[in-house]
């Protein structure tokens, strides 16, 4: 195979083509055809099934003849049946065929035989179906459909078949030179159209120093014959061909290391021991059992070459080779599988396979042709671990979606579309990325790029920049991590976007949240709880106040937990607990410095803040009810106040009207007052909320803000939340 597209499926012209071991039988056969001495009408027949290799076997006789060709010993007279239409069309051109290289050849003593013998064959009606140009022009010229009138012009009557045969074969016995009449791809034509070459073979085909090669499918061939012909059956071909050979197959391996070899030349070799492993194990269940011919071969290059190079190395080959094979061969199957990402994707929630999940591979599978059913079961197995009889866990889902695997529902839609979705990111993008994440200004660049990129969801591109780097953690050299998790740390409360949080019941995900889970891969099992103390001290010091904030929580709670639940182990400790009192401090510097420059108040994460610098600063609670007091008197702080108190919950319950539990969550906006005593005046924030009510000091969106808090307020008083 050669590195440009063979998408013209053009068979092989010589040995040093030859994959599939098609040359020794080809060199064999035209050893014998030469060998023949003065034949007469000896007719060879090549079978094969679509795509066997046939003509390339032709092309290879072809190639080890050239020296009888050149000598003039051999001439070879090539009739491309598929290029004309009906039997009357088929018969005046392989008679012009035969008559033009037999004119040149032994000159004028046939030139007026092959005309007359040609009347004869076209007795039994007339000309049929539109006009035929035939491509070679000469002797017939043009037919037109309906006129009998040109074979009585052609001709001429008088002579018998009989006669006119003797003449031509004492022509044809004088020569010393031989004639090969090559007819290949009968399988093109319609069984009748087969069948009429069959025929011309048998009532012009005794002819000395003639021989003659056709190429079919006799599967194919055997079938028309017995529709039309029942009374004959397989002794109609046996009376036309006196040597029949099937075209070698090719050894399973050589068909293999085809497709291998063309993979690797359209998609790369793999890049490790474990990537070769994963890609044979799928090719040999999914790929393997559909390359029986060297046909398919091509096809599959083919395919690839034209649909890796829009998402090249966005997925993974191996799935994406497989999955290009079903395509081609299990169209059903492939369509099913494109349209139930929901059903395939992920791995199986409910531990071992159960009864539900049998029956749901099962309708997949009986989408496949009969014949193919094991193997597609097989495949389905390979590329869907949701469909086997094991529980993974989250550190290999994550390995998945490294990967670019189709069982992850960020990647499933690029093997389908042939396009990268704006749900993920490219492989060159995150390679970058990671080659350079200890540059601060990049990542910064990155991050604030991706936080401007609002995709159709609704969310920006920073969720996935830290699916990424969750995903590839462990491609992150150690010495970059510390850079990393500063840079992060910096610019966290920068990305800490709204929109970004997953929405729903069970949806806690928002973008500090990644920052915790990435910050935990990147050292858990990586670095010693004094390494990691150390690091996390350095990175919070440049880190703003809603990100530190959240931090120094989640590494106090390790050591010592709000719920009644033991406290962590060391090794998934944050920091030390020696390292508390400096994080503490830390975070209490940020929180008074915001609270003194009046950025505390504007902050998303203000209520979070506010418990935990009461938290944080147990010897000095007066400080935080001070700065709330004073917040009180001022009537856009006591807007913002109530816009960050205003939170919501999801709930299901029962259908109205079918009594079936709901499959949406349902949305309500709550006041989230629990606990508010602790950091305010109560009765003071309630009494300037009714204020602001009333009067009409505030303007949009303010004014809102508060009615809609005061309501929900209310709602919870009167038991309706």
């Amino acid at each position: 195979m050669t590195d440009q597209f063979n998408l013209s499926d053009e068979p092989i012209q010589t040995p040093e083509d030859d994959q599939f071991g098609i040359d020794p039988f080809a060199r064999s056969l035209a050893h014998s055809i030469r060998s023949m001495n003065s034949p007469r009408g000896a007719t060879i027949a090549i079978n094969g099934a679509w795509g066997s290799g046939k003509s390339s076997a032709v092309n290879l006789i072809r190639y080890h003849l050239k020296s009888a060709l050149d000598s003039g010993e051999l001439q070879i007279i090539d009739f491309k049946c598929w290029w004309f239409r009906g039997e009357e069309a088929l018969t005046l051109a392989f008679l012009q065929e035969l008559n033009s290289a037999l004119t040149k050849s032994v000159g004028q003593k046939t030139r007026e035989i092959v005309p007359k013998l040609g009347r004869t064959l076209l007795q039994a009606g007339p000309v049929v179906g539109p006009a035929i140009n035939l491509a070679s022009g000469g002797l017939f010229g043009a037919l037109s459909s309906g006129s009998m009138d040109f074979t009585k012009r052609f001709f001429p009557e008088g002579e018998s078949v009989e006669d006119l045969f003797n003449q031509l074969s004492s022509v044809l016995t004088q020569q010393n030179r031989r004639f090969l009449i090559v007819i290949d791809d009968i399988d093109r034509l319609t069984p009748q159209e087969a069948l009429a070459v069959f025929r011309l073979v048998r009532s012009v085909g005794r002819l000395p120093n003639v021989i003659y090669i056709l190429v079919f499918d006799r599967e194919l061939a055997e079938k028309a014959v017995q529709e039309h012909y029942p009374s004959e059956g397989p002794h109609f071909l046996e009376k036309i061909i006196q040597a029949s050979f099937e075209a070698p197959l090719p050894p399973r391996d050589d068909l293999n290391a085809a497709v291998l070899s063309e993979v690797e030349s359209r998609c790369g070799p793999p890049k490790s021991g474990e990537e070769a492993q994963y890609f044979m194990n799928i090719f040999y269940d999914a790929v393997a059992p559909y390359v029986k011919s060297p046909r398919d071969v091509t096809r599959i290059s083919n395919a690839i070459s034209i649909s890796w190079t829009p998402i090249a190395n966005e997925v993974n080959v191996a799935n994406f080779v497989a999955l290009e094979v079903m395509r081609l061969n299990e169209g059903k199957l492939y369509n099913a599988i494109r349209t139930a990402k929901d059903r395939v994707c992920g791995p199986h929630s409910e531990g071992p396979r159960n009864n539900q999940t049998e029956e749901e591979i099962q309708g997949f599978i009986e989408c496949a042709s009969e014949n193919n059913r094991e193997h597609a079961r097989a495949a389905l197995l390979r590329l869907f671990p949701r469909f086997e009889n094991v529980v993974y866990s989250s550190d290999t889902v994550s390995a998945w979606e490294a990967q670019r695997l189709v069982c992850t529902e960020k990647h499933f839609d690029t093997y389908f579309r042939m396009s990268i979705g704006d749900e993920t990111i490219s492989i060159t993008e995150v390679d970058e990325l990671i080659d350079r994440c200890d540059e601060a200004n990049f990542v910064k660049d990155i991050f604030l790029k991706a936080l401007a990129t609002i995709r159709r969801s609704g969310k920006s591109k920073v969720p996935l920049l830290f699916d990424e780097l969750i995903a590839h953690a462990r491609r992150i050299n150690h010495d970059k991590i510390l850079p990393l998790v500063s840079v992060i740390f910096e610019i966290a409360d920068n990305i800490d976007r709204d929109e970004d949080r997953e929405r729903g019941a069970w949806s806690v995900g928002d973008n500090h949240l990644r920052i915790h889970w990435l910050v935990r891969r990147l050292t858990f099992q990586r670095t010693t709880l004094e390494e990691r103390s150390l690091m996390f001290l350095s990175a919070c010091r440049g880190a703003g106040v809603g990100w530190i904030t959240d931090f120094a929580s989640s590494a106090i709670d390790c050591h010592y937990p709000r719920r009644e639940r033991e406290p962590f182990p060391e090794e998934k400790c944050l920091v030390s607990e020696e390292g508390l009192p400096e994080l503490k401090s830390i975070a209490l510097k940020k929180i008074k410095e915001a609270a003194a420059s009046g950025q505390l108040i504007s902050h998303p994460r203000l209520p979070n803040i506010l418990y935990r610098w009461m938290e944080f600063a147990a010897d000095d609670s007066a400080s935080v009810k001070s700065w709330t007091d004073g917040q009180l008197l001022d009537d856009i702080a006591v807007a913002q106040m109530a816009k960050a108190f205003t939170g919501e919950s999801w709930s299901y319950g029962l259908g109205m009207f079918s009594g079936l539990g709901d499959r949406v969550a349902k949305r309500s906006t709550i006041a989230s007052i629990d606990g508010l005593e602790s950091i305010m005046d109560v009765e003071k924030f309630r009494g300037r909320l009714e204020e602001l009510e009333k009067s009409n000091v505030l303007e949009s969106p303010h004014k809102e803000q508060i009615q809609t808090f005061l309501d929900a307020w209310r709602s919870r008083e009167a038991g309706e939340d």
